[in-house]
């Protein structure tokens, strides 16, 4: 017998509602101390040139310095830039200066391919659902492979869809020999990795 089509939409409702209760492993609900994140809410993330965000996408990454698309090396820190909603078009950012309205830390797990569904799970949600879960089958670790991330959310009267910057260390098990790259990036590491993309600045 074929399935109805109630089934199947069924299926689908309760497949994206399990996913956005396994996708988030932990944030912080407040902002972090200063000695456990460095970049503090009330200071700027300037966006020196234009960032452009593919069709049907909401984030684009960025590593060592380069735009990489619309996706990224898990083995290596990144930053993501993410706005509030997709666009069939796609979109540019423009160079602006960004008031980091808020900071959050906390901890993902990573799909190993990045698809449009985790970017229309991110529109959906205005980013209160991290990224879509997936197990290293070929990781002998017990812990579930994560990446420690920093998300600054953005505030621009010029470009209010902005959502946040997002940097995240590498994909790692806690092996130590992971260490220092899956350390979750704070300013310096930041600005490293978005090189003359970007950068944060201390509030004066």
């Amino acid at each position: 017998m074929q399935p109805t089509q109630f089934s199947k939409t069924f299926k689908t409702a309760l497949l994206a509602s399990s996913l956005a209760a396994l996708v988030t492993i932990s944030a912080c609900s407040m902002s972090p101390p200063k000695f456990m994140m460095d970049v503090q809410q009330g200071e700027s993330f300037v966006l020196q040139q234009p960032v452009t965000i593919g069709a049907g996408r909401a984030r684009v990454y960025i590593q060592h310095g380069q735009i990489t698309g619309s996706g990224f090396d898990r083995y290596e820190p990144h930053c993501r830039l993410e706005t509030r909603d997709l666009n069939p078009q796609g979109r540019t950012i423009q160079p602006d200066s960004f008031t980091i309205s808020a900071v959050r830390i906390g901890e993902e797990a990573v799909a190993a391919k990045q698809t449009k569904t985790s970017d229309f799970m991110l529109a959906a949600t205005g980013g209160f659902i991290g990224q879509a879960m997936a197990n290293d089958s070929d990781n002998d670790s017990n812990r579930v492979p994560t990446m420690d991330f920093v998300h600054l959310y953005l505030q621009s009267d010029k470009q209010p869809n902005v959502l946040r910057l997002t940097c995240a260390g590498s994909l790692s098990d806690g092996d130590p020999f992971d260490e220092p790259r899956s350390h979750r990036p704070e300013r310096e590491k930041i600005n490293k990795i978005l090189g003359e993309i970007g950068s944060i600045k201390i509030k004066p």
